[in-house]
């Protein structure tokens, strides 16, 4: 397991080579980094590639993907994936619940608006 990943066609390779990885980040990452985006009634959801892995662990699988919630009731709140599989389920998952929330039409509270 590595520290460096670019996403090809939507494909996750690792790329043990550090200066390849910096090309690639600096010439391509603006491109491919945001994976799913969808704005709900009060706030939006983002998922995104971070290109490298954000678990300190090497024992467990890379973080490789964060999905966020920005804006309303569950502002600030996110979920690490592994997989791209998993980081557009997470996605999905988020958005489902915020809907949920969002059923009543009543905006979130002042503090997290």
């Amino acid at each position: 397991m590595g520290r460096y990943y670019i996403l090809r066609d939507r494909a996750v390779v690792e790329e043990p080579d550090f200066g390849k990885w910096l090309e690639w980040h600096q010439t391509s990452y603006e491109k491919v980094r945001c994976i799913a985006h969808t704005e709900v009634k009060f706030g939006a959801v983002l998922t995104v590639f971070l290109g490298m892995n954000m678990r300190e662990s090497e024992a467990y699988p890379p973080w490789l993907f964060d999905t966020r919630v920005c804006r309303g009731w569950l502002t600030g709140e996110w979920e690490r994936s592994s997989t791209l599989r998993e980081a557009l389920a997470s996605h999905e998952a988020w958005v489902a619940r915020i809907r949920k929330m969002e059923n009543g039409n009543n905006p979130p509270p002042d503090a997290v608006w």
